[in-house]
């Protein structure tokens, strides 16, 4: 099963840290901190569009939708399309820091 994991960890001060990663399960759990992991949003890629419109109970999923879809377009137009059963199964990790003081 194909999946993108996603943490938005917010440090009041220091500004945020996202991380997103794909691939299974296992391989996004090795490439997240295991600190993070708490905050992980593991999801299908037609989960992660189900999130967005708010068919899920999970808020932490529906805000780390909306973040993806702010903040990493790019990436949001290729869950999109592997939702719909195109497009490749590209495996990557990511972490980016946003410092806002």
């Amino acid at each position: 099963m194909f999946y993108v994991g996603v943490v938005y960890y917010f440090a009041t001060g220091e500004g945020a840290t996202l991380f997103v990663a794909s691939g299974s399960e296992e391989s996004i759990r090795e490439s997240i901190p295991e600190y993070f992991q708490q905050g992980l949003s593991l999801l299908t890629p037609s989960d992660w569009l189900k999130a967005a419109d708010g068919n899920c109970d999970n808020d932490y999923h529906q805000s780390h939708a909306e973040i993806l879809k702010a903040y990493l377009p790019l990436l949001w137009k290729q869950i999109e399309e592997l939702a719909l059963g195109r497009g490749c199964h590209l495996k990557f990790s990511l972490e980016h820091h946003f410092n806002y003081g």
